[in-house]
């Protein structure tokens, strides 16, 4: 894929085998927050632009924060002449800002929310309110399925122990087990969006072992580091490690002091990889992955005039979005056919009608040859988490529930114990009709007890008995996931997965896999502090 808007990598593109089919893949968070994002209307349109006249042309794009309905009107006004399928995915209260457009037809499509997605009483961040989820299409491409998973996976907003690891470990797993499925049956799985995690945390672990996938990136430059180090450059970060968040060249990381992007050859330790594009290696094939939209547009003179913020440099430029795109050209081989006559030696078919012999040679004319049905399928067997990831991930949701019962516990005693006071509230207003100040001062604590209690009465008994449930349904899954793990160990079947550090191929220890958590916690909370951020 070539694209003047994109940062190439140093590495030549993988030529495709004939007779293979070629896409061409785009992801992009597009930060479309209404009446939050700075000057979402004009990137939007632009994003939609590139996108319209991008060359080659874009098979199947994926979109995340596109909140407004109507930036979608107009990306597909802009878009359809090349993508003339497009799906907006409704969910939540807010809606969950995914889109897919697609060069070829879309058969099926469907929204399925994530079970852990934050807290109602986090209304600042928004994460509950949007309703996040995975947004599916099947996509039909010349006679193959292609199943495509847009998600946005929870963000982490606290430094040290981040309260919303164990969601989005959840989620992690939930789309995790609908990639591997889609594995199973057969299509060819395409996971996209921004995953909010960095390639040695135990999200990214947990995709690419139980969901049966790769990182596109560690498929095409497997020594890739995990994060970068404080002597790299911007350009390197972007080029060579696949950085697409954060990094100093986006204007909206600007310092507010200094309208002026730096130079690529800045050091910048503090960018990280958020955004992934995830496929089968049994099924495809990377050809060529690079980060692209990272050249900033130019707003007009009367845009900067009328509205002067943060994010635009002296010269009026701005990206695109937070986040640079992930962008794909992926191989999908032909299918071959199964032959008629099996050229093995069958000595056990002796008696069977349909076994020929040929040159001293036995045949069977009916057998087919199984084991090529799927392109890429030789070597790869079911891979399962190991017994070592599978303990931290019931560790890790043990705590959380811990955490989670008591506070269940404490907003029903309020909500009963508001219910007793507001009682005898009423009674001492009864009491001290003849003394209206008192009497009004009760009825307005009575008031207050009410309005609080009624919230705790609602959050614990609504909320937080609903999230209790999805945390034993969690908790019960991963019990039923480590009986599978143990036969499989003792029959000796299957590929049990250590963790791995961002593809370096050394084993990932616990600390340090919670050190790098941490340092993705604090870098997002050094950034985003203040801001929603869903």
């Amino acid at each position: 894929m070539s694209h003047p808007t994109s940062t190439t990598s140093s590495s030549a593109t993988t030529t495709a085998s004939p007779n293979s089919i070629t896409l061409n893949i785009f992801s992009l968070n597009c930060w479309g927050l209404k009446y939050i994002s700075k000057y979402r209307h004009e990137r939007l349109t632009e994003i939609s632009r590139r996108i319209a006249v991008a060359t080659p042309l874009y098979d199947i794009v994926a979109l995340q924060e596109f909140w407004v309905y109507e930036d979608y009107l107009t990306l597909r006004s802009i878009t359809q002449n090349v993508l003339p399928y497009g799906k907006f995915f409704h969910s939540g209260v807010l809606g969950g800002g995914l889109v897919v457009l697609s060069r070829y037809p879309i058969v099926g499509s469907g929204m399925s929310g994530y079970t852990l997605n934050g807290r109602p009483t986090a209304f600042w961040r928004g994460d509950w309110y949007v309703g996040k989820g995975v947004a599916s299409a099947m996509i039909e491409v010349e006679g193959r399925v292609v199943e495509v998973f847009n998600t946005h996976l929870h963000a982490p907003y606290e430094a040290g122990d981040d309260s919303y690891l164990c969601h989005r470990t959840a989620q992690a797993w939930q789309i995790s087990k609908m990639m591997r499925s889609a594995v199973q049956k057969g299509h060819i799985p395409l996971g996209l969006g921004d995953f909010n995690m960095i390639p040695s945390s135990l999200a990214h672990h947990i995709i690419t072992t139980h969901g049966l996938v790769s990182d596109s990136w560690l498929s095409k430059y497997p020594t890739t580091a995990a994060s970068p180090s404080a002597s790299r450059t911007a350009s390197y970060n972007i080029e060579t490690l696949g950085i697409t968040c954060d990094s100093m060249l986006n204007t909206w990381r600007m310092p507010r002091n200094s309208p002026t992007i730096p130079s690529p050859e800045a050091k910048d330790p503090r960018a990280k990889r958020l955004d992934y594009i995830f496929h089968s290696p049994r099924m495809s094939r990377v050809l060529d992955i690079r980060v692209g939209c990272t050249e900033p547009m130019k707003l007009g003179p009367g845009v900067r005039a009328k509205k002067p913020s943060h994010g635009v440099t002296k010269d009026g430029l701005v990206s695109l979005s937070d986040h640079f795109s992930v962008e794909l050209v992926l191989e999908i081989p032909p299918l071959p056919q199964p032959p008629l006559i099996t050229f093995g030696d069958d000595e056990n078919d002796d008696d069977d009608e349909n076994v020929v012999d040929v040159n001293g040679k036995k045949h069977n004319l009916l057998r087919s040859n199984n084991k090529n049905l799927h392109a890429g399928d030789e070597g790869h067997e079911e891979k399962y988490l190991s017994l070592e990831t599978i303990t931290e991930i019931q560790e890790l949701s043990r705590r959380y529930t811990q955490r989670e019962e008591w506070e269940y516990t404490w907003r029903i005693a309020h909500f009963w114990a508001s219910v007793l006071v507001l009682v005898g509230l009423h009674v001492a207003v009864w009491w001290t009709g003849a003394y209206p100040g008192v009497a009004f001062l009760l009825l307005f604590l009575a008031w207050a007890v009410a309005v609080t209690g009624t919230i705790n009465g609602l959050i614990g008994f609504l909320f937080m008995g609903s999230e209790l449930n999805a945390l034993k349904e969690f908790d019960e899954e991963i019990r039923f996931y480590k009986r599978i793990v143990e036969r499989k160990l003792s029959d000796g079947t299957g590929s049990v997965m250590g963790r791995v550090n961002g593809g370096m191929g050394g084993r990932l220890s616990t600390s340090r896999r919670i050190e790098g958590e941490r340092e993705l916690e604090a870098r997002s909370v050094e950034i985003d502090q203040g801001v929603m951020r869903p």
